[in-house]
């Protein structure tokens, strides 16, 4: 369980303007944390390591991504086979991601970091020498649910360890650290793969990750509250085997003709799952708890969405540069780089604009500017100015670090402080479902524009047609996704009147009230925490 920076809780919302009068400047904002457990020099030091953490993370991801063509020429391995390696490391992501909300409750985020990322680790140097790619594939798994643990347990340790009035800014370069590994993994493994071989991607950066783990290890210290529970068994179960029934579905649409069917059943199976959680004590997702919380499932819809519109990209992007337009796979990687480099290096500077005016301002910019990005991309034809392509790309990564760490921030901070990691874990399934939606979608679309043929210069008109319907239909979802951020935004300016719904107390006018500056991260005490969470009471 998360503490909160507060010394009482405060039954109504606070004006903005005393909001603004409560928050220290950036360079006094350390010095003048009483409460905070942290001083500015270990702060720094836990932030240097969550940050190479989650970098590393990244790189393996996309990192692995550029290798699956070696991978197969070494392990005899057919294309579906490959395609697999990613499936199921997928698939881990998204069922993992809510399990480790449920063993932070019980074990803390420390622990659960410090285990997830272990695991990640010694998944790498398993890795290096898989003699199969049926193995590949459990080891895949095992990593992505040791990444999954990394990633929900990294927001609630950073709301933890930071004050609330830096959260923001240090959100974005946590976001930041986590783009630069994207961009980085297809160009320094692709180099890998070629110069070294592919198994020597999961050895280059095991020392770094075992000197980044001793790092946590040694200055992270989160006082945490035991929770006596234990994990929900059977919702588990249910929601897994949802998942795999719709992971199955989305990889063979356009391939199959089962793949229907695979889609109805998970869909009817997470049903089943949300009726299961009603019933038992303790569900790993608390379904009433969120159902009484609109805030949250706006910010969790506009993940969704917006995610659902950005992977799609990759996939036409690729093929559009390299088999229209004739580029090679590191040429076209370079260009689609682009984006990420966006992102890694404007991330900082919406986490700063989050703390200065709010997340979900930030959180609406970034949605306009990522449909204005898709808009442009939809005018592409075969002769388009590769200049133009990168504009395009560099729109788009603008939207996304004004989105995503904001977004973040925003739906972490619309529950109370035990249900933090709920949210997180629910947020990075929404990003993980978006990307199968996207998958859909785009396999469904070039099944009928293109049947059985391949993207080339011959099918280059009906490819095309195809792109622009998708491309279209993205910015819609980016257009949903700025409704639901805006209505978000109408309803924290109710609360400000007290007329607005599932309105949560600021605790940076705790700050004001106490007269010490301090916001604290986690470091308030057990009896205020008991008083904050029994029942996340809402005014």
């Amino acid at each position: 369980m998360i503490l909160l920076p507060s010394s009482s809780p405060l039954p109504m919302p606070v004006p903005r303007s005393a909001r603004q009068r409560a928050r220290p400047p950036f360079h006094a904002a350390l010095p003048s944390i009483k409460e905070f457990p942290m001083n500015e020099s270990g702060l720094r030091s836990s932030m240097i390591a969550l940050s190479m953490c989650n970098f590393m993370v990244a790189f393996m991801v996309s990192g692995v991504g550029a290798c699956l063509p070696s991978i197969g020429n070494d392990l005899h391995a057919s294309a579906g086979d490959l395609s697999l390696i990613s499936a199921v490391y997928v698939l881990s992501l998204v069922i993992f991601n809510i399990v480790a909300a449920q063993l932070i409750a019980i074990m803390g985020q420390r622990r659960v970091f410090l285990y997830g990322f272990a695991i990640f680790l010694v998944m790498c140097l398993s890795l290096a020498f898989s003699p199969n790619v049926e193995l590949v594939w459990g080891q895949r798994f095992i990593q992505g649910a040791g990444a999954a643990m990394v990633a929900t347990s990294s927001v609630t340790l950073l709301i933890s360890i930071a004050p609330r009035s830096m959260q923001g800014r240090l959100m974005g370069l946590l976001t930041a650290s986590t783009y630069v590994g994207i961009a980085l993994g297809p160009l320094v493994g692709g180099g890998i793969a070629t110069a070294l071989g592919w198994r020597w991607l999961f050895v280059v950066l095991l020392p770094l990750g075992v000197l980044a783990w001793i790092a946590m290890f040694r200055t992270v210290r989160v006082r945490q509250v035991p929770v006596p529970t234990g994990l929900d068994l059977p919702g588990i179960a249910v929601m897994g085997a949802g998942f795999v029934l719709l992971t199955i579905g989305a990889s063979c649409v356009g391939r199959y003709d089962f793949a229907g069917w695979f889609l109805a059943a998970g869909l009817a199976v997470l049903v089943l799952f949300v009726l299961v959680e009603l019933r038992v004590p303790r569900p790993v997702v608390d379904v009433r708890f969120i159902a009484a919380h609109p805030s949250l499932i706006l910010g969790l819809f506009a993940a969704l969405v917006n995610f659902g519109s950005i992977n799609g990209l990759l996939y036409y992007f690729m093929l559009y540069l390299q088999q229209l337009r004739f580029l090679t796979p590191l040429e076209a990687g370079a260009f689609v780089a682009l984006q990420s480099v966006a992102q890694s290096l404007l991330s900082p500077l919406a986490g700063k604009l989050s703390d200065r005016i709010g997340p979900d301002p930030v959180s609406a910019i970034g949605l306009a500017f990522s449909g204005a990005g898709i808009l442009l991309s939809s005018r592409l034809d075969m002769h388009s100015s590769l200049l133009f392509v990168g504009l395009t790309q560099c729109i788009i990564g603008v939207g996304l670090a004004f989105f995503a760490g904001p977004n973040t921030l925003s739906i972490v901070r619309s529950v109370d402080a035990s249900h933090t990691p709920e949210a997180s874990g629910l947020a990075n399934t929404m990003r993980t479902l978006g990307m199968l939606i996207s998958l859909i979608i785009v396999s469904a679309t070039m099944t009928r524009y293109l049947g059985t043929h391949g993207a080339g210069p011959e099918m280059a008109e009906p490819f095309l047609r195809g792109m622009r319907l998708d491309l279209r239909l993205f910015v819609a979802f980016n257009v949903l996704g700025l409704a639901l951020v805006s209505l978000r935004i109408l309803n924290a300016w109710r609360c400000g009147l007290g007329k607005g719904v599932d309105c949560m107390p600021d605790p940076s006018f705790l700050e004001e009230e106490d007269g010490n500056g301090g916001s604290g991260g986690q470091a308030g005490s057990e009896d205020g925490a008991a008083e904050r969470n029994t029942g996340g009471k809402r005014a």
